[in-house]
Protein backbone atom coordinates (compact mmCIF):
# COMPACT_ATOMS: atom_id res chain seq x y z
CA UNK A 1 0.00 0.00 0.00
CA UNK A 2 3.04 2.29 0.88
CA UNK A 3 4.93 1.42 -2.40
CA UNK A 4 1.13 2.50 -4.45
CA UNK A 5 1.26 5.52 -2.34
CA UNK A 6 4.45 6.64 -2.85
CA UNK A 7 4.27 5.87 -7.03
CA UNK A 8 1.39 8.49 -7.33
CA UNK A 9 2.79 10.67 -5.26
CA UNK A 10 6.02 10.27 -7.81
CA UNK A 11 4.00 10.58 -10.75
CA UNK A 12 1.73 13.81 -9.67
CA UNK A 13 4.78 15.62 -8.83
CA UNK A 14 7.07 15.00 -11.78
CA UNK A 15 5.88 17.03 -14.70
CA UNK A 16 4.72 20.26 -12.40
CA UNK A 17 5.70 22.75 -15.54
CA UNK A 18 3.95 24.44 -18.62
CA UNK A 19 3.13 22.27 -21.52
CA UNK A 20 1.78 24.30 -24.59
CA UNK A 21 0.80 22.90 -27.59
CA UNK A 22 -0.65 24.90 -30.43
CA UNK A 23 -3.29 24.22 -33.53
CA UNK A 24 -3.88 25.58 -36.73
CA UNK A 25 -7.54 25.03 -38.91
CA UNK A 26 -8.91 26.71 -41.31
CA UNK A 27 -12.55 28.21 -40.29
CA UNK A 28 -13.65 29.22 -43.95
CA UNK A 29 -15.99 27.22 -45.74
CA UNK A 30 -13.91 26.95 -49.25
CA UNK A 31 -10.51 28.10 -49.72
CA UNK A 32 -11.12 30.81 -52.83
CA UNK A 33 -8.39 33.12 -53.95
CA UNK A 34 -9.62 37.15 -54.07
CA UNK A 35 -12.26 36.72 -51.08
CA UNK A 36 -11.85 36.30 -47.04
CA UNK A 37 -10.35 33.08 -45.74
CA UNK A 38 -10.59 32.78 -42.20
CA UNK A 39 -7.92 30.32 -39.96
CA UNK A 40 -8.08 30.46 -36.50
CA UNK A 41 -4.88 29.23 -33.82
CA UNK A 42 -5.56 27.83 -30.62
CA UNK A 43 -2.72 27.69 -28.44
CA UNK A 44 -3.51 25.72 -25.22
CA UNK A 45 -2.00 24.96 -22.05
CA UNK A 46 -1.88 21.57 -21.07
CA UNK A 47 0.85 21.87 -18.12
CA UNK A 48 0.49 22.43 -14.39
CA UNK A 49 1.73 26.04 -14.21
CA UNK A 50 1.24 28.99 -16.15
CA UNK A 51 3.20 29.89 -19.85
CA UNK A 52 4.66 33.46 -19.45
CA UNK A 53 6.21 35.44 -22.53
CA UNK A 54 4.27 33.99 -25.15
CA UNK A 55 5.41 34.52 -28.35
CA UNK A 56 3.47 33.26 -31.53
CA UNK A 57 4.63 33.23 -35.29
CA UNK A 58 3.23 32.03 -38.44
CA UNK A 59 5.24 34.71 -41.31
CA UNK A 60 6.09 31.72 -43.30
CA UNK A 61 2.98 30.45 -43.85
CA UNK A 62 1.47 33.64 -45.27
CA UNK A 63 3.89 35.43 -47.89
CA UNK A 64 3.24 39.22 -48.43
CA UNK A 65 4.00 38.87 -52.26
CA UNK A 66 0.49 36.44 -52.45
CA UNK A 67 -1.74 37.30 -49.58
CA UNK A 68 -3.02 40.41 -48.32
CA UNK A 69 -3.69 40.26 -44.65
CA UNK A 70 -7.26 41.38 -43.63
CA UNK A 71 -7.41 41.30 -40.03
CA UNK A 72 -5.01 39.88 -37.24
CA UNK A 73 -1.60 39.92 -37.24
CA UNK A 74 0.77 36.88 -38.01
CA UNK A 75 2.55 37.77 -34.94
CA UNK A 76 1.16 37.60 -31.51
CA UNK A 77 2.44 38.16 -28.08
CA UNK A 78 0.52 36.98 -24.58
CA UNK A 79 2.07 37.90 -21.45
CA UNK A 80 0.40 35.02 -19.81
CA UNK A 81 -1.65 32.14 -20.52
CA UNK A 82 -2.69 30.86 -17.42
CA UNK A 83 -2.78 26.71 -16.67
CA UNK A 84 -5.14 24.64 -18.04
CA UNK A 85 -6.37 27.28 -20.41
CA UNK A 86 -6.64 28.55 -24.32
CA UNK A 87 -6.06 31.25 -26.17
CA UNK A 88 -7.47 31.62 -29.70
CA UNK A 89 -6.10 33.91 -32.58
CA UNK A 90 -7.75 34.80 -35.89
CA UNK A 91 -6.13 35.97 -38.92
CA UNK A 92 -8.62 36.78 -42.03
CA UNK A 93 -6.08 36.80 -45.75
CA UNK A 94 -6.75 37.45 -49.10
CA UNK A 95 -4.90 35.34 -51.49
CA UNK A 96 -4.05 37.26 -54.93
CA UNK A 97 -4.14 34.14 -57.06
CA UNK A 98 -5.31 30.86 -57.15
CA UNK A 99 -2.55 28.50 -56.16
CA UNK A 100 -1.30 25.70 -53.76
CA UNK A 101 0.10 26.24 -50.41
CA UNK A 102 2.40 24.22 -48.48
CA UNK A 103 0.92 24.86 -44.82
CA UNK A 104 4.19 25.86 -42.54
CA UNK A 105 4.67 25.39 -39.33
CA UNK A 106 3.74 27.53 -36.61
CA UNK A 107 6.27 28.47 -33.72
CA UNK A 108 5.12 28.82 -30.67
CA UNK A 109 8.04 30.00 -27.89
CA UNK A 110 6.87 30.52 -24.51
CA UNK A 111 9.07 30.58 -20.44
CA UNK A 112 7.60 28.35 -17.92
CA UNK A 113 6.34 30.60 -14.70
CA UNK A 114 8.18 28.57 -12.53
CA UNK A 115 11.10 26.92 -13.40
CA UNK A 116 11.92 30.14 -16.07
CA UNK A 117 12.87 27.38 -18.70
CA UNK A 118 12.27 28.82 -22.65
CA UNK A 119 11.27 26.12 -24.72
CA UNK A 120 9.60 25.96 -28.42
CA UNK A 121 6.74 24.34 -29.82
CA UNK A 122 5.51 23.66 -33.35
CA UNK A 123 3.12 22.22 -35.46
CA UNK A 124 5.67 20.37 -38.24
CA UNK A 125 5.13 17.30 -37.51
CA UNK A 126 1.33 17.75 -38.05
CA UNK A 127 1.04 20.06 -41.23
CA UNK A 128 4.45 18.51 -42.93
CA UNK A 129 3.79 17.56 -46.56
CA UNK A 130 -0.04 19.42 -46.15
CA UNK A 131 -0.92 21.81 -49.01
CA UNK A 132 -4.19 24.13 -48.79
CA UNK A 133 -5.56 24.88 -52.35
CA UNK A 134 -7.07 28.08 -52.75
CA UNK A 135 -9.72 28.03 -55.64
CA UNK A 136 -10.66 30.38 -58.36
CA UNK A 137 -14.02 31.73 -57.80
CA UNK A 138 -15.51 30.09 -61.22
CA UNK A 139 -14.21 27.17 -59.91
CA UNK A 140 -15.78 27.08 -56.91
CA UNK A 141 -19.18 27.78 -58.41
CA UNK A 142 -19.08 24.56 -59.72
CA UNK A 143 -18.71 22.90 -56.20
CA UNK A 144 -21.29 25.05 -54.56
CA UNK A 145 -23.74 26.51 -57.58
CA UNK A 146 -27.52 25.79 -57.89
CA UNK A 147 -27.42 24.96 -61.77
CA UNK A 148 -31.20 25.43 -63.91
CA UNK A 149 -30.96 21.89 -65.21
CA UNK A 150 -31.24 20.58 -61.59
CA UNK A 151 -34.63 22.83 -61.15
CA UNK A 152 -35.58 21.22 -64.95
CA UNK A 153 -34.94 18.00 -64.09
CA UNK A 154 -37.01 18.63 -61.09
CA UNK A 155 -39.93 20.05 -62.48
CA UNK A 156 -39.76 17.96 -65.49
CA UNK A 157 -40.43 14.92 -62.49
CA UNK A 158 -42.41 16.51 -60.72
CA UNK A 159 -45.14 18.05 -62.76
CA UNK A 160 -46.17 14.81 -63.85
CA UNK A 161 -46.43 13.13 -60.95
CA UNK A 162 -48.66 15.95 -59.59
CA UNK A 163 -50.60 16.79 -62.46
CA UNK A 164 -51.69 12.99 -62.49
CA UNK A 165 -52.34 12.67 -58.83
CA UNK A 166 -54.83 16.12 -59.30
CA UNK A 167 -56.32 14.52 -62.33
CA UNK A 168 -57.36 11.54 -60.51
CA UNK A 169 -58.23 13.01 -57.76
CA UNK A 170 -61.11 15.24 -59.69
CA UNK A 171 -62.43 12.37 -61.11
CA UNK A 172 -62.86 10.28 -58.54
CA UNK A 173 -64.26 12.78 -56.33
CA UNK A 174 -66.82 13.97 -59.19
CA UNK A 175 -67.63 10.15 -60.12
CA UNK A 176 -68.16 9.34 -55.84
CA UNK A 177 -69.95 12.12 -54.55
CA UNK A 178 -72.95 11.99 -53.95
CA UNK A 179 -75.61 15.04 -54.35
CA UNK A 180 -77.35 16.84 -51.37
CA UNK A 181 -80.71 16.62 -50.59
CA UNK A 182 -82.97 19.05 -49.10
Amino acid sequence: MKLIILVSAFLATVNASARVLVGKEFVSMYPVAQQENVFEYQIINIGDTAAINVDFSDRDSFPTDKFDIVSGSLDAKYAVIPPHSSVSHHIVVVPRVPHAIEDKDVLVDYTDSESKISSRVSTLWFSKGRFTHFFHQDALKHITGSKYAHFFVFAAIATPVTGLSALLYWVSKSRYTLPKRN
